[in-house]
């Protein structure tokens, strides 16, 4: 039995892509996937976008492919190929051949586009009327030496309002993952401290140099929000209004309500 909701969801996915993507119109239901798990409608991927396609596979079996306006499929030895065209398109009339343009990179900048972090900032710029400059780097803000010993990188804010100098962060939680991954992670990190507590050390760092650069930074914590079970924030927006002008009132942002 499909869940209604999560449809609804692979949905608003979808529409997202070919909103954000113009030129696109046939992609691989594969390509996706990334967008799909950032969604919180699956928890991983395997086989190259079997989560997706036992869905569309279980609509066509019900005769239930409208809830999904976006599918097409083709059929090559015996096989079914999947694919996603914009709404209302008409199907197309030669096979599927990859766009050049379709690269992991824009699927990766969608992904964020769909996250919580990039939610909450939309909710900040609604609040503020201004528009954040995101993933802002400074000069003066640098990750630990790397390993030639003398250049160091420039460390992202999630979001920057320079007429306020104020910089945003949001505090989402991460997933746990399985403990190979973990392992094979460990592993990886062996010269300095892992990707976990290297994150605490650069937050503690933004934390101590932004207001000694005259910039003040403010804290939106994850667990303000209703979240769900993959930790994943039950959107409401007229409540998460609510929740977000508070931590900036807390903070003596001042902004018109």
């Amino acid at each position: 039995m499909i869940d209604l909701s999560k449809i609804k969801d692979i949905n608003t996915v979808i529409e997202a892509y070919f909103a954000k993507n113009a030129d696109v119109t046939i992609v691989p239901v594969k390509v996706l996937m990334p967008a799909f798990i950032e969604a919180g409608i699956f928890i991983k991927d395997y086989k190259n976008g079997k989560p997706i396609r036992e869905v569309l596979r279980e609509l066509d079996k019900n005769g239930q492919r409208e809830l999904i306006p976006y599918i097409h499929s083709e059929e090559k030895d015996n096989n079914i190929y999947w694919y996603f065209i914009p709404a209302n398109a008409p199907s197309p009339a030669t096979s599927y051949r990859p766009e050049p343009e379709q690269t992991k990179k824009k699927v990766a900048a969608m992904a964020r586009a769909l996250s919580d972090e990039s939610y909450v900032i939309d909710l900040c710029d609604t609040i503020l009327k201004r528009k954040a400059e995101r993933q802002k780097r400074f000069d003066f803000l640098l990750g630990d030496l790397h390993k030639d010993g003398k250049t160091k990188t420039k460390l992202p804010v999630d979001a920057y309002y320079a007429g306020l100098k104020l910089v945003v962060e949001f505090t989402e939680v991460q997933p746990k993952k399985p403990a190979h991954q973990l392992i094979k992670r460990e592993t990886k990190m062996a010269s300095g401290p892992n990707r976990a507590a290297q994150k605490k050390i650069y937050d503690k760092r933004r934390a101590e140099v932004l207001p000694k650069n005259d910039i003040q930074l403010v804290v939106i914590p994850h667990n303000i929000f209703k979240y769900d079970d993959q930790h994943k924030i039950i959107r409401n927006t007229e409540k998460d209004l609510k929740m977000v002008m508070d931590v900036l009132k807390d903070n003596d942002i001042e902004f018109e309500v």
